[in-house]
């Protein structure tokens, strides 16, 4: 199978480094057009606000969260050009839709045909509370999707 066109998802954690990683790799191998895309789930500041945080905080954790989506797309943006591949950028954020949606419906309208994406490995509780986005990827999206694991 040939790739065209790869979409890897991005966070700050180690295990969407590798992901990246194996998404550079993968488009230098197949000469195929690499876009990093990073979510910013906004609905995370409503539970800050439901625990009394005032709205000029709310304001600023806004702002935080937002930047640093923007930093971490940048920081991914900057290593695959440094390994000589020159992707394509998405931002996106809502304060409606959970990161898995928003990577879901960036997937339809790129014309990825394969989804990368870092799975923290979470296990029990932890993952029964956070759930993952790798695993909701995998059911939302009708293309290929490579799950890079973390090292354990």
């Amino acid at each position: 199978m040939m790739y065209k066109h790869i979409l890897v998802a991005v966070d700050d954690s180690h295990t969407s480094g590798r992901a990246l990683d194996e998404a550079i790799s993968l488009a230098r191998l197949h000469n195929a057009v690499l876009e990093i895309a990073h979510a910013v789930d906004e609905s995370m500041l409503q539970s800050f606000s439901n625990h009394g945080v005032t709205l000029i905080d709310h304001g600023k954790m806004q702002d935080a969260l937002l930047d640093g989506g923007r930093n971490t797309l940048k920081e991914a943006v900057e290593k695959a050009r440094a390994a000589g591949v020159e992707p394509r950028e998405r931002f996106m954020a809502a304060e409606d839709l959970h990161a898995a949606d928003q990577i879901a419906s960036a997937v339809e309208k790129s014309g990825a045909d394969l989804l990368i994406v870092g799975s923290h490995g979470r296990r029990g509780f932890r993952r029964l509370l956070l759930g993952s986005v790798a695993e909701n990827l995998v059911r939302k999206v009708n293309i290929s999707v490579l799950i890079v694991r973390g090292e354990h």
